[in-house]
């Protein structure tokens, strides 16, 4: 069981995905379990499933039930005002661990003094590289890749490099960060209710002069979008985006790179049809 003060705080959020979440906190406790000193705070964003009743029996686990659902912010930032360790890890409820190379990670993290937060290498199901790390979200980049198809100047992607590699900003999806450094952000910015929430974060810890760091040796699977997927179907994804890509970006730059992204891509089906 996870001591009275535990090292690392690990925070799932969930709504209505009670068995992958029941998935992500099994093999949190098969892989850390006598590796280190954990607890599991599960906040329940006012699901209506059997959420509850389903992982109120699992291991070093605690569980946050919501009335309503706070979004992805602000239902994080509850998890966290009650985490007892100095250091807290915020797991989307759509990962699953596949090693302990989270030990390796956190030990990484306290050793060196300017990383501000870091995150692992995302796989999908297939055990296949998923893009976890954002470079600049500029209109510049926006058009080397869209109209100039020069691919990861935009989108997210993943570094090459085995070895741990500082970047501009990393997904939200598995962020470990010092509980300090969190609360001197203010932590999770409540004025986004899912997506750019983890761009935010990161922008805050730039502004503190402390780095983003990439660290590939802990590798983790993610079933991408099946936390959220009740949200919108595909056809309506994109439209998710934009309430908080105007408060990220402001309306000038969201509008100027809503623009470039468009006409881009409607320019690149030109081309592949000629």
């Amino acid at each position: 069981m996870a001591s009275k003060k535990p090292q690392l705080s690990i925070i799932i959020l969930t709504w209505n995905t009670a068995k992958i979440t029941k998935n992500c906190i099994r093999s949190i406790n098969q892989h850390l379990k006598n590796k280190l000193d954990y607890e599991i705070i599960l906040v329940d964003n006012g699901s209506t499933d059997n959420t509850t009743t389903l992982l109120k029996n699992e291991d070093n686990l605690s569980i946050i039930k919501n009335k309503q659902n706070y979004g992805f912010s602000k239902g994080n930032n509850i998890g966290a005002k009650k985490a007892k360790g100095d250091y807290l890890l915020f797991l989307n409820s759509d990962i699953e661990m596949t090693d302990s190379n989270l030990v390796n990670m956190l030990n990484y993290y306290v050793n060196k003094p300017n990383i501000g937060l870091i995150g692992p290498k995302f796989l999908n199901p297939d055990l296949s590289v998923q893009g976890s790390v954002f470079p600049p979200q500029t209109p510049l980049n926006a058009l080397k890749e869209y109209w100039f198809n020069q691919k990861e100047a935009y989108s997210k992607y993943y570094p090459k490099s085995l070895s741990p590699q500082k970047v501009w900003s990393i997904s939200g999806g598995a962020i470990l960060i010092n509980k300090n450094i969190f609360n001197k952000v203010d932590g999770w910015d409540e004025r986004y209710f899912f997506y750019y929430e983890d761009l935010e974060l990161c922008r805050q810890i730039r502004k503190l002069y402390l780095d983003i760091i990439y660290y590939p040796k802990m590798k983790v699977i993610h079933r991408h979008g099946a936390s959220g997927s009740n949200l919108a179907g595909n056809e309506n994804q994109w439209r998710r985006l934009i309430p908080s890509s105007k408060i990220y970006h402001g309306l000038v730059k969201h509008n100027l790179l809503f623009l470039i992204i468009w006409t881009g891509q409607r320019w690149q089906k030109l081309l592949s049809k000629n």
